[in-house]
């Protein structure tokens, strides 16, 4: 059965940050919904995130995290831990990204999300994949070959001169850069398709909702808005 119309319009603040293709309003099942895209790291992001969530006052924040990150953020927030794991990849990405900011970790778009919520008694929603269920995706959708070659990928992304001018172009330099091989393709686009039966879901139950996700996926999720659900195995 067909999917209700998705309406999206950008922001129009034209004298704030937030006037950018960035910052989308959707309307799924006849509710309003607030999605920004956000640049992972970038210390900058946490007074954009929490400018965003003072100008929509949600009752509810829709994070592009899983059940268990969102535990993890909580605990680092609490000062329960005082260390977060990077990635090989993920450290490349952080040098590479710092010659436009200052970077840090757990990235600031989630500590201010989570900060502001918890402040302005927001409810707190994980939109992405629990541990289990991203395990099960990557494994039905990553060969071993391709996991294979993107291990050996690794000194040449270090190696490789970034051509951005700005943050926003880096983020999805970085994502072409990471996804080319097809299967991590793939799974990106589950993770979009995911992401928007989420956020219908969560739509459907509070309102309004702002919803502060990755930038380089904010246009794959507002693409599977407005189509109907799609088998994962296709």
């Amino acid at each position: 059965m067909a999917r209700p119309p998705v309406a999206v319009e950008k922001a129009a603040m034209e004298d704030s940050p937030l006037a950018s293709p960035r910052s989308r309003t959707v309307t799924v099942g006849g509710r309003r919904v607030h999605l920004l895209g956000t640049i992972k790291g970038l210390l900058s992001e946490q007074d954009l995130v929490t400018e965003h969530l003072s100008k929509h006052s949600p009752s509810a924040v829709g994070l592009h995290i899983g059940p268990q990150e969102l535990k993890g953020l909580r605990s680092v927030i609490d000062g329960k831990v005082r260390s977060t794991y990077l990635s090989s990849y993920e450290k490349v990405y952080a040098l590479k990204l710092s010659r436009f900011g200052e970077v840090q970790v757990p990235p600031p778009s989630l500590v201010g999300a989570l900060r502001w919520s918890m402040e302005n008694d927001a409810r707190v929603i994980a939109l992405d994949y629990s541990d289990d269920e991203y395990d099960r995706v990557y494994t039905e959708t990553i060969g071993g070959m391709t996991l294979i070659r993107q291990s050996l990928r690794l000194k040449s992304l270090n190696r490789r001169k970034v051509r951005s001018t700005t943050p926003e172009a880096f983020c999805l330099e970085w994502d072409s850069w990471v996804n080319r091989p097809s299967g991590f393709r793939r799974l990106e686009r589950k993770r979009e398709l995911h992401f928007a039966e989420r956020v219908r879901a969560v739509a459907a139950k509070h309102t309004p909702l702002v919803v502060v996700l990755e930038l380089e996926r904010l246009d794959g999720i507002i693409s599977s808005l407005r189509e109907d659900r799609i088998p994962e195995g296709k």
